[in-house]
């Protein structure tokens, strides 16, 4: 039975390998069509359905030390502590000679820059008082949320160094991978409880910074593989 599951996923190794380019291209053409649609349903400054929905959901039973809670997993995701996070960790990779690790953390900076030129083109406003509670107040446009963005491409990075690393065991890569897609969902969650965002703005967010993750680690991957070969 083991052995029969050990050939099952050597196959389907195999066969990823085989249909990478294929996958990416798929993948990418999905996620932004994807981006599109939303990006022209949420032109309209009115709030939607499902974004009042989420937003009154996530409001409903606030307190005090959930506002601390959530405005510390939001803090992360500040222009200042993201860029220090960023350098801090690459200068690290770079310390223990692992380059392509230390630059491809580095190119989260990048993300901010996307974030805002979006930001700007589509121009959609931040939430308000009359629909929800404000606990943080934020500048620039709302969608997509720079925020989530950032932390998809900051903790996306680190799942792809961890998982395609050689020297760590399967149990880290599992822990490591868990924590960093906590980080993403909690950053998000943040995001509307704090009544920053709308569910909408989170989830543009978060396909941007999937599809940035996307070009970055395919480079990074590209590199990593001819140094093997």
């Amino acid at each position: 039975m083991i052995f029969k599951n050990k050939e099952f996923l050597n196959h389907f190794s195999t066969y990823l390998k085989d249909k990478r380019k294929t996958l990416f291209l798929c993948f990418s053409i999905f996620f932004i069509v994807v981006f599109l649609l939303l990006s022209f349903y949420v032109v309209d400054s009115s709030p939607k359905s499902w974004d009042l929905l989420v937003s009154q959901e996530l409001q409903e039973d606030p307190s005090a030390i959930l506002d601390i809670l959530m405005k510390g997993f939001s803090w992360l995701g500040t222009v200042y502590v993201a860029g220090i996070m960023v350098v801090v960790l690459s200068v690290i990779f770079f310390a223990f000679k692992y380059i392509k690790e230390g630059f491809f953390v580095l190119s989260c900076l990048l993300s901010g820059g996307v974030s805002y030129v979006l930001k700007m083109l589509i121009d959609r406003p931040r939430p308000t008082t009359d629909f929800v509670r404000i606990v943080e107040e934020t500048h620039y446009q709302s969608f997509p949320s720079g925020h989530v963005l950032f932390y998809t491409a900051f903790f996306g990075t680190l799942m792809v160094i961890a998982i395609s690393s050689g020297i760590l065991k399967l149990s880290w890569k599992i822990l490591i991978s868990s924590i960093c897609s906590a980080m993403i969902v909690l950053g998000a969650v943040s995001r509307i409880y704090l009544g920053a965002h709308w569910f909408t703005d989170v989830i543009g967010g978060f396909i941007v910074g999937v599809l940035f993750v996307m070009v970055t680690s395919s480079l990074y991957l590209r590199s990593k593989n001819k140094q093997i070969q």
